[in-house]
């Protein structure tokens, strides 16, 4: 990783890891500098640029001088764990870690809703909703819908399991709108073998959940995702379930006491 000093311990760390799609980054970014913080709290952005050639530099660049800390750190090679650990590095102080997409928008009010959540409730780790917004909605089969989406009727708090036979069902529990307390990750980080094809935020969910930590549902802290037309191809959709079928299977067993 490499990248600039360090902005002054926050109570919360937002990461965002990018690759190579700076205008939906400005985006990601802008809904991030909206955010308002509760009184005392503070809070930090942390971009990790994981393309070779700094591609989100200069779109960090344009939000320096702010009231809201940006942190630019580069994180090679391309590998989206790597990246994820850079961001992790980087936030290394702060006790609250949050990830969201690049291509994703937090709704106004996420940043005082996540750290209402995490005071309120003993989890570790919390997820969001998501709401896909669809380039091409009638494109958007409920399978895809399903895919770019999170989605619960249950109560702030409700425990969420990522493996077995509790494993709460049409949940995907990703990064993607998350936030850890830094304590829950001692000695984790997210495993690189899974950093090209994906599945290396489930891979740590997973052993989270192994290790005895609490992932808890936050209804209040809401993001869109942005789903470009590309996406609902078919054939981008088979390629998708196929590594995620395989990404679920190594992650489960690698988490398994009978593996």
């Amino acid at each position: 990783m490499t990248g600039g000093p360090l902005a002054p311990p926050a109570d919360l760390a937002l990461v965002i890891c990018t690759y190579r799609r700076p205008e939906p980054l400005k985006l990601a970014l802008a809904s991030a500098l909206r955010q308002r913080a509760p009184e005392g709290a503070r809070f930090t952005i942390v971009v990790v640029d994981n393309s070779d050639d700094g591609s989100a530099e200069s779109v960090v660049a344009a939000q320096a001088g702010g009231d809201v800390p940006v942190v630019y750190a580069q994180a090679h090679p391309p590998n989206i764990s790597v990246a994820r650990n850079a961001g992790l590095a980087a936030a290394a102080a702060s006790p609250l870690i949050a990830f969201i997409d690049d291509d994703q928008e937090m709704a106004d009010g996420w940043l005082a809703a996540m750290l209402e959540g995490a005071r309120r409730h003993p989890h570790d780790v919390f997820v969001g909703p998501m709401i896909g917004l669809f380039e091409t909605p009638d494109k958007a089969t409920p399978a895809m819908r399903a895919l770019f989406s999170r989605e619960m009727r249950a109560p702030d708090g409700t425990d969420l399991f990522a493996m077995g036979p509790e494993k709460t069902a049409n949940v995907i529990l990703s990064t993607a709108n998350s936030l850890f307390r830094r304590d829950a990750l001692a000695g984790l980080s997210f495993d690189p073998a899974f950093g090209h094809a994906g599945g290396e935020d489930y891979d740590l969910f997973c052993r989270l959940q192994a290790a005895g930590r609490r992932i808890g549902w936050l209804g209040a802290p809401r993001v869109t995702e942005h789903v470009p037309a590309a996406r609902c191809d078919a054939a981008y959709m088979r390629r998708r379930v196929y590594a995620g079928g395989q990404a679920y299977a190594a992650a489960v067993s690698k988490a398994s006491a009978s593996p």
